[in-house]
């Protein structure tokens, strides 16, 4: 009985209140609205939401939208209403493979005298960016197409997806404007796709090398010694073939055949036939002085009669068969004519020149023998050179020879031009 009193008591207490309303969930922006049917039938029926706007074709400018009627909002999949450019995507190719190179072709169409380039610096994250090309504007009839063509590559497999990036273009009164490019989705397939059961190549076996390996360290010392002795053979070689080379000279010529040369020049000039007696005899004495000098060594150009005397006697036994006494007779035969201006006749003085001859075939060594050219035209052929030399030194057109008493011991004074 107490506990139904009490039941009572509780439920008139809890009668009253007005219960509590319920609450309800924030309603899904993206469920379509509940449609009431109006309660009133004259009352108007509302408008049913618009119908997005159809993205325009690729090259082909969009047309304006109608003032009425809202412009999409999904500037990735088609261009700005109040943009003049139209801007289209492609990926190439599709599906592919991890890593493979891919090409995104962003094909623009814009207004004629509009330029339109991609910004500095520019990033396709998370794909990765390989390179950029462009190429030139073509005309449409409408206006100009461009083909910006990215080189990309994307390291995840599965439907993957371009970002959607700016293009800048210039209007013809230099504003800067952007539209953007629309994002675009392509499929990367795994290198192993195919493969009914992949499985993991193992490892090649590592490769054991004895250390020290004498083998290589043999080769490569052998072949830096080689690469050293090289350069030094190259460099020793260049050094000799730079080096400075002596000089080869001929070798002298006979001193015999010099002075009956030039015993043969004095005679063809003929000098004393035409008068000049002084340069006749003085070339005559040049000529066998030369030759004692390159004959047998005796310094007799620089020397006067008087001083090769001296010279002369001391080798006696190396100018022989001449006679040093013959000798400085002879040149003192010729002094007179050169310093004291006696003029012999002119056989006397082509007699000179024999005689000169006749000393120098006399001493002519055995084992050289001249060219026969050299021979003079006047002499015989039978005779030989001695015999021809005692021939010439005894012919009555020869200067008489002087006694040895009579040889002056002093020198014989020199012509002078204030003598005359």
């Amino acid at each position: 009985m107490t506990s139904l009193v009490h039941g009572l008591l509780l439920a008139a207490l809890l009668a009253p209140a007005a219960a509590p309303e319920p609450t309800r969930a924030p309603a899904d922006p993206s469920a379509p609205a509940p449609t009431r049917a109006p309660a009133d039938p004259s009352a108007p029926v509302p408008a049913p939401p618009p119908a997005p706007a159809t993205p325009p074709a690729p090259g082909v400018a969009p047309a304006a939208a109608p003032v009425d009627e809202p412009a999409s909002e999904d500037i990735s999949s088609a261009p700005a209403t109040d943009s003049p450019v139209a801007i289209s995507a492609r990926v190439t190719p599709d599906p592919s493979q991890i890593g493979d190179l891919l090409k995104l072709e962003v094909t623009v169409a814009y207004p004629t005298g509009y330029a339109v380039n991609v910004p500095l610096g520019l990033k396709l994250d998370p794909l990765h960016l390989v390179s950029v090309e462009e190429s030139e504007p073509e005309s449409t009839g409408q206006g100009l197409r461009k083909v910006f063509t990215f080189t990309i590559q994307h390291f995840n497999i599965g439907e993957a997806r371009t970002p959607s990036f700016p293009i800048t273009y210039v209007a013809p009164d230099g504003a800067v404007q952007t539209a953007q490019v629309p994002s675009h989705s392509f499929t990367v397939t795994a290198l192993l796709a195919n493969e009914a059961e992949p499985k993991r190549q193992g490892e090649d076996p590592p490769i054991s090398l004895s250390y020290p390996n004498n083998t290589a360290e043999t080769a490569i010392y052998f072949t830096a010694g080689a690469l050293v002795a090289g350069f030094v053979s190259a460099l020793l070689w260049l050094r000799w073939r730079r080096r400075p080379r002596p000089v080869v000279l001929p070798p002298p010529e006979p001193a015999d055949r010099v002075a009956l040369r030039a015993l043969d020049r004095l005679k063809e000039a003929d000098y004393a036939g035409r008068g000049e007696f002084q340069l006749h005899y003085l070339m005559l004495t040049e000529i066998l002085k030369g030759y004692l000098e390159g004959r047998f060594g005796i310094d007799a150009l620089e020397r006067t009669t008087d001083e090769l005397r001296a010279a002369l006697l001391r080798s006696e036994a190396a100018i022989a068969p001449l006679k040093p006494t013959e000798v400085i007779r002879f040149l003192q035969q010729c002094d007179l004519v050169k310093f004291a201006r006696f003029a012999p006749p002119p056989s006397e003085a082509a007699a000179a020149v024999e005689q000169a001859r006749g000393m120098v075939v006399a001493t002519t060594p055995v084992a050289t023998t001249g060219p026969k050219d050299h021979a003079s035209k006047d002499r015989p052929a039978e005779t030989g050179p001695k015999e021809q030399a005692v021939k010439d030194m005894s012919s009555p057109a020869a200067p008489k020879p002087v006694p040895e008493s009579d040889i002056p011991t002093e020198p014989v004074p020199k012509y002078k031009e204030e003598d005359a």
